[in-house]
């Protein structure tokens, strides 16, 4: 008889969201989370599985059955604003304030190399640019 009301539970709780009843003590940790049942073991008690990704055996009393929960949308970031050139080249000289003399030297060398590579690339004849 018992392994007869297991299937019966089994076959109800399988695959159903639900909520544990956050009001005993023993089980405040899960108030407020939905979980999932996976199955129900031979002593009646349900293996729930909740967003951390852990399975709990918990007893079918505290557990309430709803609705499949609607997937959660990614948090949107707001798009970062775009400061204006004169504000942008006043950010770049206050930042190069904080830096060592090394490093802006490094900082010229990169722009300098940048503008090289530029030139040499709006010069380079169209013959030269397919032949290896």
């Amino acid at each position: 008889m018992l392994l007869q009301r297991v299937e019966k539970l089994r076959l109800e709780y399988t695959d159903k969201y639900v909520v544990v009843d956050g009001n005993r003590p023993d089980l405040a940790r899960f108030a407020g989370k939905i979980g999932r049942v996976h199955t129900v073991n031979a002593a009646g008690r349900a293996l729930v599985e909740f967003d951390d990704r852990g399975w709990y055996d918990l007893e079918l009393d505290f557990l309430k059955v709803i609705d499949k929960p609607k997937p959660k949308e990614p948090a949107r970031r707001p798009a970062p604003a775009k400061a204006p050139p004169a504000a942008a080249d006043e950010a770049q000289a206050a930042a190069r304030g904080n830096l060592s003399e090394l490093e802006l030297a490094r900082l010229e060398k990169d722009a300098g190399a940048k503008a090289t590579a530029e030139k040499t690339a709006k010069h380079k004849p169209a013959d030269a640019a397919g032949e290896a």
